[in-house]
């Protein structure tokens, strides 16, 4: 940790308002990137920020400095999340309410049909990884989405680097096996309407 940061935890561990409200305002955004990965609603997610940041302040005077801060609340943050799902008892279906929704100017920018194609595979993908084991699923999180080192994540997850990579390589295996057909109809459509192209030109080329 960094001097500014070990005096604003050590602020926290002291009582002082303010400072819980910076680390609070520092890592909100990133413990909640962190919830919704998992539980995969807005509402769902803003309640295990909550829940997370209410567990932290009243376990912050025992945090001895012996991990990275961020590990350390990325791990609370990771397993709450995982709680909070299983104590729902059901899959959450995405939710498109945040991340589903976009500007005119986005389709004019993209075109309707790919911003389409596009919303549909990120829909594929979150159904995907919602069928990852926990473990897998916390791997791939911390590191394509907050980009963790494999140390970091090692520290976060409580476990060997070896561990660490060989989930992240399984988790992605399986990622490519959930969208493979996706990706093979896909890929088979475009060439259909390719070939569909080539031949409206070639008739036009023909009547002239």
């Amino acid at each position: 940790m960094n001097s500014e940061e070990t005096e604003m935890i050590s602020r926290c561990q002291r009582g002082d308002q303010e400072a819980l409200k910076e680390i609070f305002d520092k890592y909100h955004k990133k413990v909640y990137r962190i919830a919704y990965g998992v539980v995969r609603q807005r509402e769902e997610a803003l309640d295990v920020v909550q829940e997370v940041f209410i567990k932290l302040f009243r376990s912050i005077k025992d945090f001895k400095g012996r991990s990275h801060f961020y590990t350390y609340l990325y791990r609370m943050a990771m397993n709450t999340a995982i709680d909070h799902k299983r104590k729902a008892g059901k899959q959450f279906m995405s939710s498109l309410d945040e991340e589903g929704s976009f500007e005119p100017s986005e389709v004019a920018e993209k075109g309707p049909e790919r911003i389409l194609l596009q919303k549909e595979l990120e829909e594929k993908v979150k159904l995907a990884m919602d069928k990852l084991p926990d473990e897998q699923r916390a791997a791939l999180i911390y590191r394509d989405v907050e980009g963790l080192s494999y140390q970091e994540m090692a520290e976060a997850m409580g476990c060997s680097i070896g561990t660490v990579m060989s989930r992240l390589h399984y988790g992605r295996k399986r990622l490519q096996e959930s969208l493979k057909d996706y990706v093979k109809l896909q890929a088979q459509g475009r060439g259909a309407s390719t070939a569909e192209g080539l031949d409206e030109a070639g008739k036009e080329g023909e009547d002239r």
